[in-house]
């Protein structure tokens, strides 16, 4: 028995340490393993600038390594990831503090947002905001939001790469989310509006990474973050069609009424009138808990068989 454990011990620990944690680069490691949303439609906002192609996900150390394939244009597109990860938030979104809501008032992107409703079973808790232009220079911007937190309930960091459009910061907000952007794809999903070659999709390694401390999302079950990603304009009131999860085909771009009109914000976007969940769950469990069920298993089986032997 006493020479069981420590072997055993010794195979489990082996086995979660061949899946490495995320190099934060903005290049899809091996260890992300499969795809947890694939886009389903091609992109109305351009091929090669403005694509979601498919959304990985591992949990390390606590943090929630995120990998979304494809790009944002250089003209200051959105590309907004609102997460759901604990009980609460915004399933229509309120405008900031300012206008009557209670949403802070970072980038403006609350009263744009203003009326905008959400798939049932997802209510926004946390918005990441990221973003890349030319500004005085080539930079790349990310902000944080606690949706529903009050005015000044967010961080914000500009310039996060050092004058360059791509690159690595793992430390790029106060609250401890890195970043990495590479917007070297020339593979993944065409330009249109019809149905979304997957397999092209799955075939894109580089994008958006992030390195988010699951105690910036509330500590949540790692099992039960959903994450609603999507592109917007450079003013958040106009949506494309790249969503993940995706839109059913064919589909035009969303706008701000949900048929494709520009109307000045997204109050008219009523995600429930879109087929489909424009969400998809992180459902990875962290390897160390994995590791400790296994090896209390182990230990427990082998005790019932040497007992009943005795």
């Amino acid at each position: 028995m006493i020479r069981f454990i420590p072997s055993t011990l010794v195979v489990l620990l082996l086995a979660v340490s061949a899946r490495a944690v995320p190099t934060l680069d903005g290049v899809k490691d091996a260890g992300y393993g499969a795809a947890w949303a694939v886009q389903t439609v091609e992109t109305g906002f351009g091929d090669n600038l403005n694509e979601l192609n498919a959304a990985y996900a591992q949990i390390e150390g606590g943090t929630l390594y995120l990998m979304l394939t494809g790009q944002v244009q250089n003209n200051f597109n959105r590309l907004n990831l609102f997460f759901d990860s604990v009980p609460g938030g915004q399933n229509q979104v309120q405008p900031d503090g300012n206008f009557g809501g209670t949403n802070p008032e970072n980038d403006g992107w609350a009263n744009k947002y203003n009326g905008m409703t959400f798939d049932a079973g997802f209510a926004a808790d946390y918005l990441i905001i990221l973003r890349n232009g030319n500004n005085g220079g080539d930079r790349f911007d990310i902000d944080f939001a606690v949706v529903g937190g009050g005015l000044g309930a967010f961080q914000t960091a500009g310039n996060v790469f050092g004058g360059s459009l791509t690159g690595s910061n793992a430390s790029a907000l106060p609250n401890g989310i890195g970043v990495a952007y590479n917007n070297s794809n020339m593979a993944g999903i065409a330009g249109g509006t019809d149905a979304a070659d997957q397999a092209a999709a799955l075939a894109a390694t580089t994008g958006l990474e992030l390195a988010i401390p699951l105690s910036v999302l509330g500590n949540p079950n790692p099992e039960d973050i959903l994450v609603s990603a999507m592109i917007n304009g450079s003013n958040h009131d106009y949506l494309s069609n790249q969503f993940l999860g995706g839109l059913a085909p064919p589909q035009v771009n969303v706008g701000g009424d949900g048929a494709g009109s520009f109307t000045g914000s997204l109050a008219g976007v009523n995600l429930n009138n879109l087929a489909g969940d424009q969400f998809f769950r992180v459902a990875v469990p962290e390897p160390a808990s994995i590791t400790l069920l296994a090896l209390a298993g182990a230990i427990a089986a082998t005790w019932r068989r040497r007992t009943a032997a005795v």
